[in-house]
């Protein structure tokens, strides 16, 4: 949505004086986007929450604002970080998933399941999910979520999946916004993987069948990629790009 109000706000004249106040969050917002969004004078304000925490765990503010992290964790609420990088919360917690016996209590802290740090000035950082962090055969630990946000940041890529467990590069399952050209999305993923570290940049893609949908079961309800449905229906493809013959179509210039 942000994408979308960023894009529309640098095609036209026209001004939105009435917006005070822009909460994103949900999803990991990529700091160019956001960037963008704060050169068109747009109060857009990255923020990080759970349902489990009574939603909204931190969040930037006008007089507190770091692109990149997702604020400060608000006053009730405490966050610390394990040793392997998980985000733990408590605070406003909830008391049970329904249908279970063992109530819990705001002194309990919830594993969120994410991967993140804080920084010496308090901010929180989010990297990704540690069930989807995969490693690549060199050891280097790729949080997808951090490079697909950067493909859909894109005015031509509207959905993105990537891969590259226990290989050499990795993989995108793209699906284009519009009928481009390959040219046109290799300039892209060259512009995008300029701003990535080596480890985590795109080598080859492929285009989807279809887009990933909660009704082809490759997306879940609240619009997440269910990644295990999306390489089964693209396995035979994913593996196709590491063929020999298969070669990486270069790094940025």
């Amino acid at each position: 949505m942000l994408n979308a109000l960023v894009q529309f706000c640098e095609t036209t004249t026209k001004p939105l004086p009435d917006l005070r106040f822009l909460a994103v969050g949900g999803a990991s917002v990529s700091p160019q986007l956001l960037q963008r969004a704060v050169t068109l004078g747009l109060p857009v304000f990255e923020g990080y929450g759970l349902s489990e925490s009574a939603s909204v765990v931190a969040l930037n503010t006008p007089s507190a604002n770091k692109i990149g992290s997702v604020g400060k964790p608000l006053p009730h609420v405490m966050v610390q970080i394990t040793q392997n990088n998980e985000v733990l919360v408590k605070g406003a917690n909830l008391l049970a998933y329904t249908g279970e016996q063992t109530m819990s209590t705001s002194l309990d802290f919830i594993d969120t399941g994410d991967i993140g740090y804080l920084d010496d000035a308090g901010y929180l950082y989010i990297n990704g999910r540690k069930k989807n962090i995969f490693i690549t055969s060199f050891g280097r630990n790729v949080s997808p979520e951090w490079v697909e946000r950067e493909l859909k940041d894109s005015a031509l890529i509207a959905q993105a999946a990537l891969f590259g467990e226990a290989k050499p590069w990795n993989v995108a399952v793209i699906v284009p916004r519009q009928a481009i050209s390959a040219a046109q999305i290799q300039t892209t993923i060259h512009q995008i993987n300029a701003h990535l570290p080596d480890y985590a940049r795109i080598h080859r893609y492929l285009l989807a069948d279809e887009p990933f949908s909660a009704q082809n079961q490759q997306l879940t309800t609240s619009g997440k990629n269910r990644r295990d449905i999306i390489f089964n229906h693209y396995q035979d493809k994913i593996n196709a790009l590491y063929h020999p013959q298969a070669q990486p179509f270069g790094e940025p210039a």
